[in-house]
Order: C-alpha cells, then sequence, then structure tokens
C-alpha cells in the first residue's frame, strides 16, 4: 500500500521515528484542534456534523493518549534499540519484557482509529460538500480528508514498517 510520495521502506528507522514524531504527532495536535474548531462553527450546517464532532473529539482524547505512549515508553526505547545496534552495543530489556507487548497495544489501537475515521467518512457521505455549504463546512471536510489521510500515513509507517523493523532488531539483539 503506497500511501505517500515517499518510499519509507528506504529510509533509516531512526528517520521514520522522527518522521512520525515531527510530522504526524504534531500534525495530529495542530489540525486536530483546527478541525474541532470548524466543527464548532458549522455543527447546525448539516445534521450528521453533530455525530462527528463527538467522534472527532473522541478520537483525538484517544489520539493523545496513544501518542504519549508511544513518546514517553515506546519511541525512546526504539531510539536506544536503533542507536545501541549500530554500535553494536547490547541492548538492555525493555520495562515490560519485550516490545511486542507495547506495539500489540499501538496495532489495535490503530485499528480502533482507522475504524472511527472511516464511519466519520461515511457519515459525511466520503467528505461530500453538499450545494449550499459555507466555506467553513468545505474547509472541514477538506481537514477531515487530509487529516485520515496523514493518519492513514501514520499507520502505515508504524505497523508496516517502524514495528516489524524494530521486532527484527529487538530479536538480532538477543
Amino acid at each position: 500500500m503506497k500511501t505517500s510520495r515517499f518510499d519509507f521502506k528506504e529510509w533509516p528507522l531512526d528517520l521514520l521515528l522522527d518522521y512520525a514524531l515531527k510530522i504526524h504527532h504534531r500534525g495530529i495536535r495542530k489540525d486536530g484542534s483546527r478541525i474541532v474548531n470548524l466543527l464548532r462553527k458549522v455543527e447546525n450546517e448539516n445534521k450528521a456534523v453533530g455525530d462527528v464532532k463527538v467522534l472527532f473529539e473522541q478520537s483525538l482524547e484517544d489520539l493523545e493518549n496513544h501518542l504519549m505512549k508511544e513518546e514517553n515508553v515506546l519511541f525512546p526505547y526504539l531510539f536506544e534499540l536503533v542507536e545501541a545496534t549500530e554500535n553494536g552495543q547490547p541492548v538492555g530489556e525493555m520495562h515490560c519484557g519485550t516490545i511486542r507487548n507495547p506495539i500489540r497495544v499501538m496495532m489495535v489501537e490503530h485499528e480502533g482509529e482507522t475504524d472511527r475515521h472511516e464511519e466519520i467518512k461515511r457519515l459525511t457521505s466520503g467528505y461530500a460538500v453538499p450545494e449550499g455549504s459555507s466555506d467553513d463546512y468545505r474547509e472541514l471536510m477538506n481537514g477531515l480528508k487530509e487529516f485520515f489521510e496523514n493518519l492513514k500515513e501514520h499507520i502505515y509507517i508504524e505497523n508496516e514498517i517502524i514495528f516489524p523493523e524494530s521486532i527484527e532488531l529487538e530479536d538480532g539483539a538477543r
């Protein structure tokens, strides 16, 4: 599944981790806040917007928890794992035994967010903009679509590249 103009499989693992943190994590927080503001502005324009607002706000709350686990637990260990492997040094065991445990949790959360954003897409009829909608409504639909596309890229990078490569590094280090 190619979701970007970049061939992420060619990138070093630590660069992918930085990209996820600096592009996706920052983007989720910045774009999420902007979208919530738009949802509040146009809530009365379309009856589905109220349901979308509830789903999106819950998504941001759950994503914040998810991002914090990545930033404070998983990714710091993965950076250590990459550095130790590159320098031929031993790698200390992760506090929860293996990275497979937090990765499993992250993947379950990714699936839940994908499902939630598929529901948002369904509720908005594929981000359709009815005739006569305001510019804010149009901006909202574009924002929701872009947010989901970026989220799918984030999930792809982690599930298909970062996590498998990290497991392989951890297995090789033991």
